[in-house]
């Protein structure tokens, strides 16, 4: 009997040091507890921050390296190339196998020249910070002559499925055009021998376009890349954008041909 009071008097007393302790000031234990579970926090809550940035700044360098190296996007603005490209067609350009070549100091980069008939993206020669895109008509060393609107290259005609004259009036070869300066000659051009490392650039809609027969030649380091693709189509104005023209320019070139 006398262990059972002393036992049931230990855990009377022990009664207001818990009550006290549940309705006042917690004990250093718990304080400890606290701060380590407010740590912890802080130290997630800085975790989460820190990966969103790095991975911000990760995405960042990749996005800036695909489009100076690999592939980079392009609005048309105006209908130099139609029918091929519209005006509203976003393009991707191929800068990866072509501008690269250009560069020096860039070991282990695939590089290959530029075919006739191919449509580039350059630099216009004028200004250097607007970007034209047209196709490559005569190579380097070549001669170029326009006669009657149809273009021969070391005096043989060229075939040019692609091309369309909104014109049919043929000008001659004294007559200027009011677009232009003096000297641009729209149907009858030339000979002109193109430089080495140059090309001559034509627009598709022959009538509608400022090229290469009224500034010249395109310096081959002034070449972006080669457009290959038309990725989407919007309308100029207020027009939800269309992926109807999705798809590669060789295979609108082909579907226009047919």
């Amino acid at each position: 009997t006398p262990l059972y009071s002393s036992a049931a008097s230990d855990v009377y007393k022990r009664q207001p040091e818990k009550i006290s302790t549940e309705q006042g000031h917690q004990s250093p234990q718990a304080d400890t507890v606290d701060q380590q579970t407010e740590t912890r926090t802080d130290i997630h809550e800085y975790s989460t921050v820190r990966e969103y940035f790095i991975t911000t700044v990760v995405c960042s360098i990749f996005a800036l390296f695909v489009t100076t190296y690999v592939v980079h996007p392009m609005t048309v603005p105006t209908p130099s190339m139609e029918p091929t490209i519209l005006v509203g067609d976003r393009l991707l350009i191929d800068k990866f196998t072509i501008r690269n070549g250009f560069s020096p100091g860039l070991p282990l980069m695939p590089e290959r020249d530029i075919n006739r008939g191919e449509i580039v993206v350059f630099k216009f020669p004028r200004q250097p910070e607007i970007l034209y895109v047209k196709r490559a008509i005569g190579l380097p060393s070549e001669t170029l002559t326009i006669r009657n609107k149809i273009v021969h290259i070391n005096g043989q005609p060229l075939d040019e499925p692609y091309k369309i004259h909104s014109d049919p009036y043929v000008q001659s070869p004294k007559e200027g055009n009011h677009f232009f300066s003096g000297y641009f000659k729209r149907d009858n051009y030339g000979p002109v021998k193109i430089p080495e490392n140059s090309y001559f650039v034509m627009g598709d809609n022959r009538e509608n376009s400022n090229d290469s027969r009224a500034w010249r030649f395109v310096p081959e380091g002034n070449i972006v890349g080669k457009a290959f693709a038309i990725w989407m189509h919007k309308k100029p104005g207020l027009h939800l954008p269309t992926f109807s023209r999705d798809g590669g320019i060789d295979s609108e070139l082909q579907r226009l041909t047919e």
